[in-house]
C-alpha cells in the first residue's frame, strides 16, 4: 500500500505522513570501518552502521555507498587522517566533491550531523517530487518535536520514511542505533518537501545547520505553519487547498 501525498496547488509543496522509519548512516565519516564483521549486522562494531548495510564485500552494490580508492577503484577508500583514520569514506547522493574532492567525506553529507531524508527511487524520479538539495521540514505528530531536512540521498524500491541519524535525534530524545534501529522515537512523522527548492535554497557546503533550519523555516511559514504540515500531511484529512495522490512504494 502507498503513501498517501497531499500537493498544493501550485505543486510548490507536497505533504506525507509516515509511521515507518529507516536509519541512514550514509555520509557519516565514521559510517563504516573495514575491521567490522562482513555479511553480518551485529549490533556493535568500529562503524555506526554495519558493513553489511553498505553491501561490502559481497554485495554488487557497494560503489554506491562506498567511495572507491583512486589508486584502485575496486576496493574501497579509506581515510587517511583525521579523527576517522582508517574508517571507509561513505558517500550521499548530495555531493559537492569539488569542495574537497571524491575521496574526501567533506564532499557528502555527514549523517550524523545534518538532518536529511532519503527519497526512493521510484519516487525520486518521479518529476515535481523533489531533486537532491531541496529541503523541507518534518514534525512528530505525537511529541510536536520538529526538524528541517534537506533531500540528500536517493534509496531502492523502499517506503517513503528513511532518514538520517541527525533527522531522528531531533525528532526523538537520542541518536539511534543504524544497525538495528534501536532509539527509534516514537509517533507518527509528518513531513513537507518543496519541490525545486535547492536551486535558491542557501544552506552552504558543508551544509550549514542554522542555514538550513532559516531556509526551511521561511518555506514552512509561506505554506501556512506548522498547523498547515499537521493538518495537510494527515491521509485522513479532506482539504479543499491541496490535491491527494497516492504513491506506490
Amino acid at each position: 500500500m502507498g503513501v498517501p501525498i497531499a500537493f498544493s496547488p501550485d505543486h510548490a509543496a507536497y505533504y506525507f505522513a509516515t509511521d515507518h522509519k529507516l536509519v541512514d548512516a550514509d555520509g557519516a565519516p565514521n559510517a563504516y570501518h573495514p575491521s567490522d564483521v562482513p555479511n553480518t549486522c551485529p549490533e556493535t562494531g568500529r562503524g555506526i552502521d554495519c558493513l553489511a548495510a553498505a553491501g561490502y564485500p559481497d554485495g554488487s552494490w557497494w560503489q554506491t555507498v562506498l567511495v572507491g580508492d583512486p589508486a584502485d577503484p575496486t576496493r574501497p577508500a579509506i581515510q587517511q587522517d583525521g579523527p576517522y583514520k582508517g574508517f571507509f569514506v561513505s558517500m550521499t547522493s548530495l555531493r559537492n566533491t569539488e569542495f574537497a574532492g571524491p575521496a574526501s567525506t567533506a564532499s557528502y553529507v555527514d549523517a550524523a550531523a545534518i538532518p536529511y531524508i532519503v527519497l526512493p527511487a521510484p519516487i525520486y524520479r518521479t518529476d515535481g517530487m523533489g531533486e537532491m538539495g531541496d529541503i523541507g521540514f518534518a514534525t512528530n505528530l505525537d511529541t510536536g518535536r520538529t526538524t528541517p531536512f534537506v533531500i540528500a540521498d536517493e534509496g531502492p524500491v523502499e517506503r517513503l520514511g528513511e532518514a538520517s541519524v541527525a533527522f531522528w535525534h531531533a525528532l526523538g530524545v537520542q541518536a539511534p542505533n543504524p544497525r538495528n534501529g534501536e532509539g527509534l522515537p516514537d509517533g507518527r512523522i509528518a513531513y513537507v518537501v518543496f519541490p525545486g527548492s535547492g536551486k535558491d535554497a542557501k544552506i552552504g557546503w558543508p551544509i550549514d545547520k542554522a542555514a538550513l533550519t532559516r531556509e526551511a523555516r521561511t518555506r514552512l511559514d509561506a505554506v501556512g505553519g506548522l498547523a498547515a504540515l499537521r493538518s495537510c500531511a494527515q491521509p485522513t484529512t479532506e482539504i479543499a487547498s491541496v490535491s491527494a495522490v497516492r504513491l506506490s512504494k
